[in-house]
């Protein structure tokens, strides 16, 4: 027999050609080959089959043929050489086959009067057999390992396919186009169904999941061994994929229930939770802790209790209500020390919400120890805003949050307003805290609007610090990325007034008195770490400076002291007048442009001496490599200075 043409529910196949003859046996073989055969419940759109069986009678209208299947060009050498058995009985009305190939099995029974329905017994069946399956569903997905176990009722009207039944998924894996849905080495067992036959399809699951790593969007979930329950009811059309409803739990970890969105991209736009409930630090563990590395919080310490719900519509916040129990979080970094953290944050882009209360009992921000404190919140016309001002303790003086206003919703330039000051921060336990070398005097100022834009924190105002009996002002103070992994500070700094009897003193750079005046323009730290300002220290109404002070001041300029009566009165006297000093650096690319008060031959003057002995400090070079300068200033005030005989 030969076909142009054949076509079956489920299948069409082309250019057939089927043979009955003796086999070398004398009984009869039958040979059934198709050039091309779809299968669309498969997606198998071109393959080729090949069928070699005896048929046997086993009954008086029953008929049984065993023998081998090839088929090529099927993903993943789908039955490429498996052994089939049919059994056609024409008294039950059923078409019955079996198929084998190593570890997989796989049973259809089919009425024979109703062969668009079919009954699907499967064990160890590859996942990456079925990919055409999941395209029909989801066109931008496919799966990529795991093994099927289970039973499935399988219709297949004019068009589509609708299925249902149990199943056991092993190891099961599968990824998205846009490669922001991933799954791998995931368990699954439940009960689904699947209707493709509308425009929009349907799905729903009733089961649990265990093991494995899931991806969704910036979600990425290391699921527990042991069995977390699912229930889903989802649709899939031409606009992307729409979770209606939502449940899961994690026992012990997380609960949730809500709905999920995601477009033709598999972008997470929408999300629903009408509650969840976060147990710390397994949630954390489990599925917080790669999301929040992507945002710079990596080996966090985290313990306590999150409930709440959240609100995400067209890719922003609509609305969140959280309540905290206890929290506590720490950095491995020292960015972040948070204990007992409790109380709620109540916030809708729309609608008013009731007054909130948040408290905690320390706080400690890259190192610096807030006391507890309570703060106050109402929400209103889309902003969640410090209802009264805060006062919190800090070393010794007071932080005074006077507003904070976050607009979660809108735009990065104006989503964080903020106004603080500063009182009677005591320097020593400062220093001490950073290790700083200790020096007294108390820190205090004010910051009329704190701006947060994109990742950038901008300051008005500046902060004044009363040390060494004189002011140092910051002002034009910006952070960028300052909670990242290499934050940005730039700033201008103003000395006014430093005693320098004081200053030396501090820094064990030697002694010299008078008044200090500078400015450090355009400083740019990056990770703390200075890659660019001009700074210019002077101090022009003169006084005395000590033997290791001058010592000091050459290292520093890499310079000398000039010959004659000069190097010999360094012998002489213990302490020298001078009328003035000044010291300038531009740092850019690492070097370090120097200068001084004036350009001599050859350098420049870093000290003019004043009265008997005349002693005058010349530095000679005028780029310095910056860790070499700071290498220098080390030298300069660690340890003893160098004796002069």
């Amino acid at each position: 027999m030969q076909a142009a043409l054949l076509t079956l529910p489920g299948a069409k196949l082309s250019n057939v050609q089927a043979s009955l003859a003796p086999g070398a046996d004398g009984r009869p073989q039958l040979q059934l080959r198709a050039a091309h055969v779809s299968l669309p419940v498969l997606g198998w759109k071109d393959v080729a089959l090949s069928v070699s069986a005896a048929p046997i009678r086993s009954g008086p209208h029953a008929w049984r043929l065993d023998g081998l299947l090839a088929i090529a060009r099927a993903p993943d050498n789908a039955l490429s050489a498996a052994s089939v058995s049919v059994l056609i009985d024409t008294d039950a009305g059923s078409l019955d086959v079996k198929l084998a190939q190593r570890d997989t099995a796989l049973r259809v029974l089919m009425p024979l009067d109703q062969p668009s329905h079919m009954q699907l017994t499967m064990k160890g069946l590859p996942l990456a057999w079925l990919r055409g399956v999941l395209a029909q569903a989801w066109a931008g997905g496919h799966t990529t390992s795991g093994t099927l176990d289970g039973g499935i009722a399988l219709d297949l009207p004019a068009r589509g396919a609708t299925l249902s039944g149990k199943f056991a998924i092993a190891n099961g894996g599968f990824d998205s186009r846009s490669g922001t849905l991933a799954g791998q080495q995931l368990g699954a067992r439940g009960t689904f169904t699947l209707d493709t036959t509308a425009p929009d399809s349907r799905l729903t699951f009733d089961g649990s999941l265990s093991g494995g790593q899931l991806l969704l969007g910036s979600l990425y979930a290391q699921l527990p061994p042991h069995p977390s329950d699912l229930q889903i009811d989802a649709k899939i059309d031409a606009r992307g994929i729409d979770i209606d409803a939502l449940h899961f739990d994690d026992h012990g970890a997380l609960s949730t229930d809500g709905k999920l969105g995601f477009d033709t991209q598999d972008n997470l736009i929408s999300l629903a939770l009408t509650h969840f409930d976060a147990r710390l630090p397994w949630a954390y563990t489990r599925y917080g802790s790669a999301w929040l590395a992507t945002l710079g919080w990596k080996d966090l310490t985290i313990a306590g209790r999150l409930t709440g719900s959240i609100r995400v519509t067209n890719g922003a916040p609509a609305q969140f209500a959280l309540q905290a129990n206890d929290v506590a979080i720490a950095d491995g970094e020292g960015r972040i020390a948070l204990t007992g953290l409790t109380g709620g944050l109540d916030w809708d882009a729309r609608a008013p919400r009731p007054a909130s209360t948040l408290a905690w009992t320390s706080l400690a921000l890259n190192k610096l120890p807030f006391g507890a404190a309570q703060l106050h919140f109402k929400s209103d016309a889309g902003a969640l805003a410090l209802a009264t001002s805060a006062q919190i303790p800090l070393l010794g003086g007071g932080f005074s949050l006077q507003k904070l206003m976050w607009r979660p919703n809108v735009d990065k330039q104006d989503r964080v307003e903020a106004a603080f000051a500063v009182a009677d921060i005591d320097m020593s336990a400062l220093c001490k805290l950073f290790g700083w070398p200790a020096f007294s005097g108390t820190l205090g100022g004010a910051v009329p609007g704190l701006h947060y834009k994109g990742d950038q924190i901008q300051l008005d105002g500046g902060l004044s610090v009363h040390v060494f009996d004189g002011f140092v002002d910051v002002t034009s103070l910006s952070l960028t990325q300052p909670f990242g992994i290499a934050p940005s500070l730039a700033a201008d700094i103003d000395l006014r007034q430093l005693d320098l009897m004081q200053l030396t003193g501090v820094f064990d750079f030697g002694s010299i008195t008078g008044r200090l005046d500078g400015k450090i323009a355009g400083l740019n730290l990056l990770d703390w770490k200075p890659v660019a300002f001009d700074a210019q220290l002077h101090a022009d109404d003169g006084g005395r400076i000590s033997q290791r002070a001058l010592k000091s001041l050459t290292e520093v300029g890499g310079g000398g002291i000039a010959a004659g009566l000069q190097g010999v009165a360094l012998s002489l006297f213990k302490t020298f007048g001078y009328s003035r000093i000044g010291l300038s650096c531009v740092l850019r690319a690492q070097v370090c442009t120097m200068g001084g008060i004036d350009s001599q031959t050859g350098g420049y003057t870093i000290m003019k001496g004043s009265g008997l002995p005349h002693i005058s400090v010349i530095g000679h070079q005028r780029e310095v490599d910056w860790p070499t300068l700071v290498d220098r200033l080390k030298v300069a005030t660690e340890g003893n200075g160098p004796v002069i005989k």
